[in-house]
């Protein structure tokens, strides 16, 4: 059982990013069928040189390239082109995201498996390394080989599209992305894909997610905030469990205030974040709880708000620290590097 695989590429203004994501693209171990991409109404200067490198592309793969009209977003791109994938199996990569070279052989091996085992459709993720502007890895992060519905909506584990397989006939059944959520689409993409498909989880690193300052399409902190409102309403109010869902939750919306300058508000759902993770069992009254959450805003207060954008950076390298200390992974992840600068040569 071999299934066809179309890559799915979301675009806006890139042009040197995008060549050299289409260069990982081209240099897999197990060759696609098909690269759509889908410009977003770039600039027109820009366009033309996306055509070129397309054009150029198009004499090694089966590449076309689709165009806005007006300018309509990511997910409104990502969503022409799961419509026009002919493909038993659709694979996201954003255009200044890259992947390693066997990143649909093993990716598409593991579900190729699975599949013998049943007839639910299937929907994977990778490993990946999120690497900074430069290409030096930050960390290697892998979201599990399991997901729940009780774990997606706790946080979106699995991180990037950049990493994504999934069958074309759930994605279409499903709608594909919802393009009325300013951000985090992707989240709520996964969170409806486990009420229907089987998540298969691949550890290796097989996906390299750049963590940069330039303007990814999807990273801004009001629309984060406003799509993780939202996220809450549609999946998390009404699923139970609140305590044990919420920790995650609750530190990504006191992030989002703090990175808009909200400090009060920022606080507020960090303290709530700490006591959803100490006590995430404890059913205290009402009132109980608010004295609790109000004792817990002095000490903050008096301690000082910690950088809670800086401590995840810090956790990620004293995870990576910790990875290093290992020879074997050492060496993987020093050859790895070596790759990853020589695709940005």
């Amino acid at each position: 059982m071999t299934g066809s695989v179309t890559v799915v590429i979301p675009n806006y203004n890139r042009t040197n990013l995008l060549e050299k994501c289409l260069s990982s693209i081209l240099a897999q171990t197990r060759q696609v069928e098909e690269v759509i991409v889908i410009d977003d109404h770039s600039e027109q200067q820009k366009f033309e040189e996306i055509q070129c490198i397309v054009e150029n592309f198009s004499k090694n793969i089966d590449i076309k390239l689709l165009r806005n009209g007006t300018n309509k977003g990511a997910n409104y791109s990502r969503n022409r082109g799961i419509f026009a994938a002919k493909s038993d199996y659709i694979a996201f990569i954003d255009s200044d995201d890259f992947w390693m070279p066997q990143k649909i052989e093993l990716q598409m091996k593991a579900i190729e498996r699975h599949k013998t085992l049943g007839s639910t459709p299937v929907f994977s993720a990778t490993g990946r390394y999120r690497v900074n502007g430069e290409g030096q890895i930050i960390c290697r992060q892998f979201g599990g080989k399991r997901i729940s519905s009780a774990k997606i909506r706790r946080s979106n584990f699995i991180g990037t599209l950049s990493s994504v397989i999934v069958e074309t006939w759930v994605a279409r059944f499903l709608g594909g992305f919802n393009e009325r959520l300013p951000a985090c689409q992707d989240w709520d993409f996964f969170i409806r894909l486990t009420d229907y498909a089987t998540y298969v989880g691949v550890p290796e690193p097989l996906c390299i997610y750049f963590d940069h300052d330039g303007a990814r399409i999807t990273l801004n902190n009001k629309k984060r905030l406003s799509a993780h409102i939202e996220i809450y309403k549609m999946h998390l109010r009404n699923f139970g469990a609140k305590n044990t869902l919420s920790h995650e939750f609750l530190r990504n919306i006191a992030e989002d205030y703090q990175c808009q300058g909200d400090h009060d508000r920022s606080i507020r759902y960090f303290a709530k974040s700490i006591l959803a993770k100490t006590l995430p069992k404890c059913d205290l009254p009402k009132k109980y709880k608010n004295i609790v959450e109000n004792i817990m805003l002095h000490v903050i207060k008096m301690r000082g708000m910690p950088d809670i954008r800086q401590a995840r950076y810090t956790r990620y390298d004293t995870i990576m620290a910790k990875i290093l200390r290992n020879k074997t992974s050492n060496e993987k992840i020093m050859k790895d590097q070596n790759h990853i600068h020589a695709l940005l040569k």
